[in-house]
């Protein structure tokens, strides 16, 4: 339905290939559930590799500003987590999406509230 209402025809197209994805997606995880859960906890390991790495290039680009060492704690946090979940994949795989997203996201927001409060404290100081 949403394709429908697109105005030009690539994002129709691309709105109907996203469509069937999370149809094909969600009919895997309901016919499999054990299955679908170890191929969710792969995945979240794959995502937390390319978060914690994009977190270090981050870190990179921004070194000279305040706060931005919290940005290499979380790239750092995020690489642990992915390898943990790596090793205990599948076996692992039950426990694992709650513990570690949790610890992600707790951390990752912690990072996001330094770095804000760092840039607060600069344009307060520049005020």
């Amino acid at each position: 339905v949403y394709a429908s209402q697109t105005r030009h025809t690539g994002g129709i197209v691309w709105e109907v290939l996203i469509g069937v994805v999370y149809v094909v997606a969600g009919g895997y995880l309901l016919w499999n559930p054990i299955l679908g859960l170890a191929a969710l906890t792969l995945a979240l390991a794959i995502y937390l590799l390319v978060e914690g790495v994009l977190e270090f290039v981050l870190w990179y680009q921004l070194r000279p500003a305040p706060g931005s060492g919290a940005l290499l704690f979380d790239g750092v946090i995020t690489l642990i987590l992915a390898v943990l979940i790596w090793r205990a994949w599948p076996v692992g795989a039950p426990w694992i999406l709650g513990m570690l997203v949790g610890i992600s996201i707790l951390v990752s927001g912690t990072a996001r509230l330094m770095i804000s409060l760092a840039a607060h404290r600069v344009v307060n100081a520049l005020a």
